[in-house]
């Protein structure tokens, strides 16, 4: 157990997530997870998260529970969380069926794991779904609860109804946290008071990042093998994330025929998976540029490293996709940041938290491939600017967005809940 207060001191909390590894080394993102790792030193932490076939429906894990809750049978069903939910639902209308079912299930878990932990605080990740369960178990066992907002629970759900049930769960919760300000801002209009100053009775929105091992990710684990075995001979440029509409990658390959015009040599590699991927592998064949396209699927997140450190330059062309639904805060471009790697990124949601025009990167308009070009070429043909770009990022990470540092701001934000 992570050093902290002593057994008598410590709290209890329970952390509603729908983003959560299914199994030690899944390739699904693991930043809640590192939360509950640093809130460990603090808390007895326990986990909630939905079910995924081949997944334990309970565990424990370094020292955390994890409990995993079913909600269809057979359990090949159960695809609803996981590679993101708003994108399965838009993938798959059918799912739809399994919300009520999902919701409901989620608050009779959380309910029986209150009764029977007794957590002193309910922290949950995402507005909704996890917000709405868990202000509605907080009514019910008077449990105090915390909400964190991650983006597309706020930008991307919109509707009357929606916004009805987001403002009841927002003001039912004793803390709200965003991951940018441009999200806080978002939920303060929600939430019906200002971010700094909120009405009475309203929980003011604090902004706290999810945060990044700089131990891990950090200019020392370039790795020269990993060129070779990509087959990197010249510029090399990265792209990690989910392949969703809204991580823009589409817009990256387009850019690549006029990146390839200056530095023919030059290979973009493309971490991650997800349901574009076989239309953006057949675009590339259509652009004409597959041999200078990598795509490596998902990977674990300590085979990322060497990746970001290796790169020459890391490429995230977000778009603001159709029902507003966009990146709140971005983690890989922490993560490339603090493993020294200069960084382009679209101007849209909360990337600009992180990544501050001529300082910490370049910002491109979004959906603009020839901007992409440019701002690749501009990087590739001054290495100064490069490096102080990439030096301004790390640095920045370093001061602001260190995980031990975030999760000690979210532990200062659960015990106020709790008392």
């Amino acid at each position: 157990m992570p050093e902290g207060n002593t057994k008598a001191e410590r709290l209890r909390a329970l952390v509603l997530a729908s983003t959560f590894p299914r199994w030690q080394g899944d390739t699904e993102p693991a930043f809640v997870y590192n939360l509950c790792r640093g809130l460990q030193a603090d808390f007895d932490v326990t986990v909630l998260a939905p079910h995924a076939p081949g997944a334990s429906l309970r565990e424990e894990w370094q020292g955390m529970e994890v409990v995993r809750f079913r909600y269809f049978w057979p359990e090949r069903l159960e695809r609803l969380a996981y590679g993101g939910i708003l994108p399965n639902l838009r993938r798959n209308r059918w799912l739809w069926l399994l919300v009520p079912l999902f919701l409901a299930a989620e608050l009779i878990a959380a309910l029986r794991l209150v009764r029977s932990h007794r957590p002193d605080v309910i922290h949950a990740h995402w507005l909704l779904p996890q917000g709405l369960v868990a202000a509605a178990a907080g009514l019910i066992t008077k449990t105090p609860v915390v909400i964190t907002a991650h983006g597309g629970d706020v930008y991307g759900v919109r509707g009357r109804v929606q916004d009805a049930l987001k403002r009841w769960a927002l003001r039912r919760a004793i803390a709200l946290t965003a991951v940018s300000s441009d999200l806080a801002r978002v939920m303060a209009d929600l939430v019906g008071g200002s971010r700094g100053s909120p009405r009475s009775g309203r929980p003011r929105v604090e902004v706290i990042s999810m945060g990044v091992d700089t131990q891990r990710f950090r200019p020392d684990a370039r790795d020269e093998r990993l060129r070779r075995t990509l087959g990197v001979s010249g510029p090399f440029l990265l792209f990690v994330g989910r392949l969703a509409e809204k991580k823009g990658v589409r817009y990256l390959l387009e850019a690549m025929p006029a990146i390839l015009g200056n530095l023919p040599a030059a290979k973009l590699v493309v971490v991650g998976d997800g349901p574009l991927r076989g239309e953006l592998e057949s675009l590339s064949r259509l652009l004409g540029i597959e041999e200078s396209v990598v795509f490596v699927g998902g990977k674990r997140q300590e085979e990322l490293p060497p990746y970001y450190a290796t790169a020459d330059v890391f490429i995230g062309p977000s778009i603001v996709v159709s029902g507003g639904d966009t990146e709140s805060f971005g983690l890989v471009f922490a993560e490339a940041m603090a493993s020294g790697c200069a960084v382009v990124a679209s101007d849209v949601g909360g990337i600009r938290e992180l990544v501050r025009e001529g300082e910490t990167g370049l910002l491109v308009p979004e959906r603009d491939p020839a901007a992409i070009a440019r701002a690749v070429c501009a990087l590739l043909a001054d290495d100064e600017l490069r490096r102080r770009l990439a030096a301004g990022g790390r640095s920045r990470v370093k001061r602001r967005f260190e995980q031990r540092s975030i999760a000690n701001r979210y532990a200062r934000v659960l015990r106020e809940a709790a008392a």
